[in-house]
């Protein structure tokens, strides 16, 4: 173990919270699982170099914007311990991704479908919010103990309307935001990214997790802005229609949806669900939160 994670594991937060084991590391800062010394709780800390420009300050605030979002995690505590920020929140079990990987690298369309559905809850809940996320991504879903699905990581989230609720400006020649895998079109052509773009990146998700992989994933280059570059390329000059043959065109039908909108235009959520949701219906499944993992350990 590293020094710092070494020093970072002896903290006691707040004299309430004990940081326990290194659970994760993400694009800025540690995550460790923690035990409040008080109640002998499970929570989750998240940690980072207090000289950083602090992406941890502005996640709690967009945390705490989200506090009545059901399906976004509660935020407990942020503060500065030393010489680290740390920001508490619930701790909650395995991402879309690891649930993946444990069934085996892909989801029954069923499974798929009702995740979608309950994407386009969170997300619509947090835009409602005049929030967007810029990094949707299967690692950022989190199943809870009651196998209810949460929206995480808010590190790279951003407000899109101003103090006076009017939508922000779209500027031109920007550098890529989030994940390029899961990133929109738009995003990767460098346009400030809106509610549109989260939503597409949820239609990549959804395809992603009923294959197994997407068609630029193949795509190899040792230079980080060439292979973000190729992999926009292959988004734009390719038609979905003849990349993911063996999906249903439904998901092809929900990713052209959002491709589509404007930068400020509301999106027809209920649209969206109407596409994922006949198609659950169309095939008979039933109603019940039971998903793919359920059983697997």
């Amino acid at each position: 173990m590293l020094e710092e994670d070494t020093q970072l594991m002896s903290l006691i937060v707040e004299r309430k919270y004990r940081i326990d084991a290194k659970i994760g590391e993400g694009s800025f800062g540690k995550i460790f699982s923690g035990t409040n010394i008080q109640t002998e709780e499970v929570i989750a800390v998240k940690i980072e170099k207090a000289d950083d420009s602090s992406l941890l300050s502005n996640e709690s605030k967009i945390y705490k914007l989200l506090e009545e979002v059901h399906g976004v995690p509660k935020l407990r505590s942020f503060g500065k311990e030393g010489q680290f920020n740390y920001m508490v929140i619930d701790k909650l079990g395995k991402s879309l991704e690891e649930q993946r990987v444990a069934c085996g690298g892909t989801f029954t369309l069923r499974t798929v479908l009702a995740l979608g559905l309950t994407m386009i809850k969170r997300i619509e809940a947090v835009h409602n919010c005049g929030v967007i996320h810029r990094d949707i991504k299967p690692d950022n879903f989190l199943v809870g103990n009651d196998n209810l699905i949460y929206l995480i990581d808010f590190g790279l989230a951003k407000r899109f309307v101003n103090k006076k609720e009017r939508h922000i400006g779209m500027d031109e020649g920007r550098r890529l935001t989030g994940t390029a895998r899961y990133a929109s079109i738009n995003v990767h052509l460098g346009l400030t990214p809106s509610r549109r773009d989260d939503l597409e990146s949820i239609g990549y998700v959804l395809i992603y997790l009923l294959s197994g992989n997407l068609p630029w994933q193949a795509i190899r280059c040792s230079d980080k802005a060439k292979r973000y570059e190729l992999i926009g390329r292959e988004k734009m000059n390719k038609s979905l229609w003849d990349q993911c043959i063996s999906i249903p065109g439904e998901l092809i039908l929900f990713v052209n949806y959002c491709r589509s909108l404007d930068f400020e235009e509301d999106p027809d959520y209920q649209y969206l669900r109407n596409i994922l949701g006949n198609l659950y219906k169309h095939h008979g499944y039933g109603t019940s939160n039971v998903y793919d993992w359920d059983g697997v350990h």
